[in-house]
């Protein structure tokens, strides 16, 4: 009580105070009503938890691939045998050229190694450009090995994917209908399927490109999933150790339901069962694919460790924000089984029928 009234008085004294999102009244409010039926405290969630889930510094995450030395082609230049290669250089000498997003610079990549394999083609039996044509070779092999590289820093350097994996501000919004973020999950694994056929299979073209991206920065799903997860993984922490903390005798001395455990009961049904767990659906219908395409891009070749590092720590197998919500809701789901059980009120239990009659 002395901290709903505390922050009652900081709302009233400051004008930045501003009405919590609608999800985020839900689990604050669950937790009030398990601690008061149980006599505990609990831990409010610390917003700074979600300063783990942004994307480490862009320099991080960069790595150094083979220039071209355009210096190697001025014959190529002079000589006019190779017009695309020509505009495809003179493209990327540019201003505007010199500051290409990421999805322009892998598209670049690609459509400059089809160039010069085309010029290859064309000076192959020319005795006069032999020496030319093996500088070409050279850079041309350089270029092939280095895509993977080109491929990540295209994306490090992405603000629509530093975007898509950064918290949001906002948790995902209490909706009845289902939330979905296909065109997002879909890029995801565009992007990934595109890195993991380097350099088989060359970069495609910006017409390909840009809308991958595009659909990342166009999605506030991620950054909402990202919070939602963090924040449901603690309300489902916080209420399970208040539900643990209890003897069964507490609630139900004679192992039969009282008054106290009856209030628990309606807790259960109408903000767990009616406020929650709408929550942590919506939240694992969208983290299930979210989770997979987020590891299927970490496994593509060449990924740098800062980044790799931190899609593990987003969605790996051990110690991740995905990880930790599956914990999370095993052991508030055992919490309530054992203490209704404890109380004959789980469902198929007496206490659970005679609830539901009384209800009716």
């Amino acid at each position: 009580m002395l901290r709903v009234i505390a922050i009652l008085l900081v709302c009233a004294l400051t004008t930045a105070c501003q009405r919590a999102p609608e999800a985020s009244r839900q689990m604050d409010n669950y937790l009030d009503r398990v601690g008061r039926v149980l006599g505990q405290e609990w831990q409010p969630w610390d917003e700074n938890e979600l300063s783990l889930y942004r994307l480490p510094a862009r320099r991080s995450r960069m790595q150094p691939v083979p220039q071209l030395r355009l210096g190697m082609l001025d014959l190529v230049v002079e000589s006019n045998q190779c017009p695309a290669l020509q505009q495809t250089i003179a493209q990327r000498n540019s201003s505007l050229g010199k500051v290409m997003p990421g999805s322009h610079l892998l598209a670049y990549e690609g459509e400059l190694l089809r160039n010069l394999d085309t010029c290859l083609d064309i000076i192959k039996d020319d005795a006069e450009r032999s020496a030319l044509h093996q500088q070409l070779s050279d850079i041309a092999d350089s270029k092939r090995t280095s895509l993977p590289t080109a491929f990540w820093n295209a994306l490090n350097a992405s603000p629509e994917f530093e975007q898509y994996l950064r918290f949001n501000d906002q948790p995902l919004p209490v909706s009845e209908a289902a939330l979905t973020d296909h065109a997002a999950m879909d890029a995801l694994l565009g992007l990934a399927a595109i890195g993991q056929t380097l350099p088989a299979r060359l970069p495609p073209g910006q017409s390909t490109l840009e809308p991958l991206f595009e659909a990342l920065q166009r999605s506030d799903r991620g950054g909402q999933l990202i919070h939602s997860l963090s924040r449901l993984s603690h309300t489902l922490d916080q209420a399970t150790a208040m539900l643990r903390a209890r003897p069964p005798a507490f609630l139900c001395p004679m192992g039969q339901p009282t008054q106290r455990s009856r209030t628990l009961l309606t807790v259960f049904t109408t903000f767990y069962a009616g406020d929650i767990q709408p929550q942590m659906a919506q939240a694992q219908r969208l983290a299930q694919p979210w989770q997979q395409a987020i590891i299927r891009l970490s496994q593509t070749a060449e990924i740098p460790s800062a980044t790799a590092d931190y899609l593990q720590r987003l969605a790996g197998e051990q110690g991740s924000l995905w990880e930790r919500y599956q914990r999370s809701i095993q052991g508030h789901s055992k919490a309530w089984q054992d203490v209704l059980g404890a109380c004959q009120q789980r469902p198929g239990q007496p206490g659970w029928d005679a609830a539901r009659k009384e209800a009716s």
